[in-house]
């Protein structure tokens, strides 16, 4: 999650970031399906327009903050102010209850103070050329994403794994993508091949006493497998054997007919 102290950090005053007073206004939650998360929706009693960045309290002390952007609008005349978002943030922040009725919400005044420095991307089960990179990069400019968002672009799937902003060591819930975001597109399907040796020293024994071959088979290989099936990978491996034959030969000739 982002804080207020956070936003804050390099001196700049909160009035100079947010836009008019703290608000309350009512959240649902709805769902559009598998391949991208719900666009966000308000009320027009809300006072927020399409384009507009907003930000969601958390908690009661207003420690923990959410930023999302509106993605469309709906005349309401009547109704009271309601912020419509997608379900799926209930499981991504489930440390936090929306149990409650009414949230405090802000809208932004300054965008560029929730600037993402590098946005991680994971892609299963499908091929992305630079091309598509470069474009799917473009669309997102000027744009909210947060933890575990899925995005749906020219055909092209994506999922939001990891957001950082600029001198910060630590990750960040949410945030808005500006033309100097790096973005990165991790695969989860990707076409790997891992070499192993089998020769003699495969058989040697370390300084533990562990053999080469218990290290490569028990060690490496299950660390390796259970990593990617915790981040539920599909790569396509081909695993290859190899291994060295010395000759004492000095010439060609030396060599047997079937390797000259």
């Amino acid at each position: 999650m982002i804080t207020a102290t956070e936003t804050s950090a390099d001196g700049t005053s909160e009035e100079s970031i947010f836009a008019g007073e703290p608000f309350k206004c009512r959240l649902s939650f709805y769902g559009r399906g598998q391949n991208a998360s719900a666009p966000t929706l308000v009320t027009s009693k809300t006072n927020l327009h399409k384009g507009d960045l907003f930000v969601i309290s958390l908690n009661e002390e207003g420690t923990q903050k959410l930023v999302l952007q509106v993605d469309e609008e709906r005349l309401a005349a009547t109704a009271p102010p309601e912020i419509f978002i997608d379900e799926s943030i209930k499981r991504t922040f489930s440390v936090i209850t929306f149990m409650r009725n009414l949230h405090t919400m802000q809208k932004v005044a300054n965008k560029e103070k929730f600037a993402l420095y590098l946005v991680e991307l994971q892609v299963k089960e499908q091929y992305l050329s630079r091309g598509d990179m470069w474009r799917f990069s473009r669309k997102l400019i000027n744009t909210n994403v947060y933890l575990k968002k899925s995005l749906d672009m020219f055909g092209m799937r994506a999922t939001v794994y990891g957001l950082w902003v600029d001198k910060a060591p630590y990750r960040v819930s949410s945030g808005y993508l500006t033309k100097n975001t790096k973005i990165v597109f991790r695969s989860l399907s990707a076409c790997c091949t891992i070499f192993l040796q089998m020769s003699k020293e495969m058989w040697d024994f370390d300084h533990q006493g562990d053999t080469f071959y218990e290290k490569a088979v028990d060690g490496f290989l299950a660390d390796l497998f259970t990593r990617w099936k915790l981040m539920s990978c599909q790569h396509d491996v081909t695993m290859t054997l190899f291994s060295r034959v010395f000759y004492d030969a000095k010439s060609l000739e030396d060599f047997p007919q079937r390797l000259r």
